[in-house]
């Protein structure tokens, strides 16, 4: 089955979300390369959630959309692109997800960063290797605790 039939199989409120992320991934695409990094993970942050918690079904849906459209796209939209369109589709239904960001030392002496979700601690998006990554910084920034 073709991509667009699979597409088209599927139910209106899939196919709506999967539009919104397809947006959403252009648009942090596009953000990254004219944006400053400050600015851009900036827009992740708020006032908070604002409404009931969200279904595991919608988040799964978000997941969904975000990964489906990331892998028809004809571009590069790697786990960064992927983050911010899942965190801003997340606060735009009342969420408060965390973004995480952090690096790996790879045996060449090199280093790969990469972009987690998470929303209530549970993994939304991009949590499959962040195992693997040392924790650099989350979006919006959390204060460290009191002693």
């Amino acid at each position: 089955m073709t991509t667009l039939r699979k597409f088209l199989a599927r139910d209106a409120a899939d196919r709506r979300v999967a539009v919104e992320a397809a947006a959403l991934l252009l648009l942090a695409w596009c953000g990254l390369r004219v944006l400053p990094f400050a600015r851009l993970v900036g827009t992740v942050g708020g006032a908070g959630a604002k409404g009931p918690a969200l279904s595991r079904e919608k988040v799964l849906q978000i997941r969904w959309a975000v990964e489906a459209a990331a892998r028809t796209m004809p571009l590069p939209l790697t786990c960064l692109p992927q983050a911010l369109a899942a965190c801003w589709m997340l606060r735009a239904r009342g969420a408060a997800p965390r973004m995480h960001y952090g690096v790996a030392s790879r045996g060449d002496g090199n280093f790969e960063a990469h972009a987690w979700v998470e929303l209530d601690g549970a993994p939304v998006i991009g949590h499959r290797n962040a195992h693997e990554f040392t924790l650099l910084t989350t979006f919006p920034h959390q204060e460290p605790a009191a002693p």
